[in-house]
């Protein structure tokens, strides 16, 4: 059983499961069909969340993978809509900016069509 595998029925329990960036990393590009993409302003910390909904496949009732990423910025997002939105090659990078709030970067790396740094990520 590989990582992913490992993760879907985990990714249907209620609460916040904490993985390792290149686990992160592998259920992204195993997981490219956008099912749905919402941004919340997050009350506590007057910062806004991101929550990403995708699956390995556009067919009806594949499993999806919901993720949260915490205190968003600089968000971009181009080219969706229009038909099935693909994210491929999707990357999350750790900076070394010493701008210690935002410490990664989502990117997808083929087509561009989505990039924001955040500071955590959890499964939802």
């Amino acid at each position: 059983m590989n990582m992913v595998q490992a993760m879907a029925p985990m990714g249907k329990r209620r609460g916040l499961i904490m993985i390792s960036l290149p686990e992160l990393n592998e259920l992204l590009v195993a997981h490219n069909c956008l099912h749905a993409i919402s941004i919340q302003l997050n009350v506590d910390g007057m910062a806004y969340d991101l929550s990403l909904s995708i699956s390995a496949s556009e067919k009806v009732g594949a499993d999806v993978v919901s993720i949260r990423f915490i205190d968003i910025s600089q968000f971009t997002s181009r080219d969706f809509g229009g038909g099935l939105t693909q994210l491929m090659h999707m990357n999350v990078s750790k900076l070394d900016s010493g701008f210690d709030r935002m410490r990664y970067q989502l990117s997808d790396l083929e087509d561009k069509k989505l990039s924001f740094y955040f500071s955590s990520f959890s499964l939802d």
